[in-house]
């Protein structure tokens, strides 16, 4: 019965062990994020996830993980559950570095545009964007 007793909670450990690897992935930037990588996440189906997309691409990169909660369909305690799953990447700092004019101090005008995955790159050089994100090319401003 004892050994019965300790299969069982060994079994259990081993369980939890492998449930808790399973969960121990990296976290998401939710600046570069798709919508897929987003639906993933515990509490957002597609319609919060096209959300988050949308508020992105309107109002420019997140500053902070609580700035979600500006987001409709995203509250406190949704946020909470969220925070262990996202982060902001510092390397890919969005605290424009970037000049509010038109020109940067070169003088080269920056332009951007997304990728299919969602993700806003920046370039002084128009003509090197590959021609299937021309049509989304626009000037920063």
């Amino acid at each position: 019965m004892q050994i019965l007793l300790k299969l069982k909670i060994f079994i259990i450990f081993l369980f939890f062990g492998f449930l808790s690897l399973s969960f121990s992935q990296d976290k998401i930037d939710i600046n570069k994020a798709t919508v897929e990588e987003l639906e993933k996440l515990p509490g957002i189906g597609p319609k919060i996830a096209q959300n988050i997309i949308e508020y992105r691409e309107k109002n420019g990169p997140f500053k902070s993980i609580e700035e979600l909660l500006k987001v409709k369909g995203i509250g406190p305690k949704k946020l909470k559950l969220l925070k262990r799953y996202l982060e902001i990447e510092k390397e890919t700092s969005y605290s424009t570095n970037l000049t509010t004019s038109k020109e940067n101090q070169n003088g080269l005008e920056i332009y951007y545009y997304k990728d299919e995955k969602g993700i806003i790159h920046y370039t002084q050089f128009p003509e090197t964007v590959p021609p299937k994100y021309k049509n989304s090319l626009k000037k920063f401003q």
